[in-house]
């Protein structure tokens, strides 16, 4: 995540709460916090081709049947049905293999190691990802997308897009990144493995931008060109640090938007109730802006970023802290895997519930 550019400017009062929209000042999440649904763990995916036993009328023996189709076939997977089956230590993993290269900073040989990281296990998944380069200060960096099309209506697009650069204060020597955004860049992987075995009504295009921390370049870059192509994109989730709880169970995941993503936060705060995740919601606010959400926003796409940080850079009130940002201190051991989990699991849902799962 980059320094939100109004830091140094005093900003306009906003709040949150649990599933309300930000009012007149800071307010934190009252005591009870979001209603909980559901355990996410008590969901389960439907079982594998069922199958029903009906007598052979053929058969010369009465008592013998035999196994024939079930006409109706599974139903299409629910997506808080997916919620439960992230799994933290694919997450733990995915940030332990990033956060170790050192550094991911935009002018270092850690970039382009981490994009190549990306690239193999995406083709792991069975995808050819694009690598969608651009230039700036004589500097090439490479977006990295791998697109699911969809079964019905393909030219429907939703966008998970999360950086996978990281920065720090000696970036060259020691940026780790385990939640700026390590964590969210496994989220997306996670998705990628949940995602692509189903069907989906709509396209999924899982990006993973480049250059966020100089600028949120990788996502303008994208942006314009998506414009540019004329692609129809309903909805991005963008998420930008989602690792770092200090409060455990008790913490909560901000839900990050505006006025033209209202339907996006309300869908994701929806499906938050369900599977008993905390949150909060900011939607009339100046804060983050800048940040890779705010590029597909301002291109004409319905934008959110569901983020662990947005009180402790914009509301001194809230008394949250940010020990370990952009610094080399950002590392794996720092993160709470287990409420990471329950919000990639949100993540998820969200993206399938976007996309609308369809029988096999």
């Amino acid at each position: 995540m980059r320094i939100p550019l109004l830091v140094a400017a005093a900003f306009v009062s906003a709040c949150a709460d649990s599933g309300n929209d930000a009012g007149d000042g800071p307010l934190l999440p009252p005591a009870d916090g979001a209603l909980a649904g559901p355990d996410a763990a008590d969901a389960v995916l439907p079982p594998p081709d069922a199958a029903v036993l009906v007598p052979d009328a053929a058969a010369s023996i009465p008592d013998v049947a035999v196994l024939v189709p079930d006409a109706a076939g599974p139903p299409a997977p629910a997506p808080t049905a997916l919620a439960a089956l992230v799994r933290e230590d694919e997450l733990r993993a995915t940030v332990a293999a990033l956060s170790d290269l050192g550094t991911r900073y935009t002018y270092s040989d850690g970039d382009e190691a981490a994009r190549d990281y990306l690239v193999g296990r995406l083709r792991a998944q069975g995808y050819e990802p694009e690598l969608d380069a651009f230039t700036f200060d004589g500097e090439t960096a490479e977006n990295v997308i791998a697109r699911k099309p969809g079964a019905e209506t393909p030219d429907v697009v939703y966008l998970y897009s999360a950086h996978y650069d990281s920065t720090a204060g000696e970036p060259n020597v020691s940026a780790p990144g385990a939640d700026d955004n390590a964590s969210a860049v496994a989220a997306g992987l996670e998705a990628v493995r949940l995602l692509t075995p189903l069907r989906l009504r709509a396209s999924v295009w899982f990006v993973f931008t480049a250059a966020e921390e100089q600028g949120s370049l990788g996502s303008a870059h994208l942006a314009a060109r998506l414009v540019r192509e004329g692609v129809d994109v309903r909805g991005v989730i963008a998420p930008d640090m989602i690792g770092y709880w200090p409060l455990g169970e008790n913490d909560a995941l901000d839900l990050l938007g505006d006025s033209s993503s209202v339907a996006l936060v309300d869908r994701m705060a929806a499906l938050a109730d369900t599977l008993g995740v905390p949150y909060k919601r900011w939607i009339q606010h100046d804060y983050c802006y800048g940040d890779d959400h705010t590029n597909y926003q301002e291109a004409g796409f319905p934008g959110i970023s569901p983020m662990d940080c947005v009180e402790a850079h914009n509301v001194p009130a809230a008394g949250e802290t940010l020990p370990h940002y952009h610094d080399r201190t950002d590392t794996l051991d720092t993160l709470d895997l287990p409420f990471t989990t329950r919000v990639a699991g949100l993540i998820v849902a969200t993206l399938a519930d976007l996309a609308e799962p369809l029988a096999p």
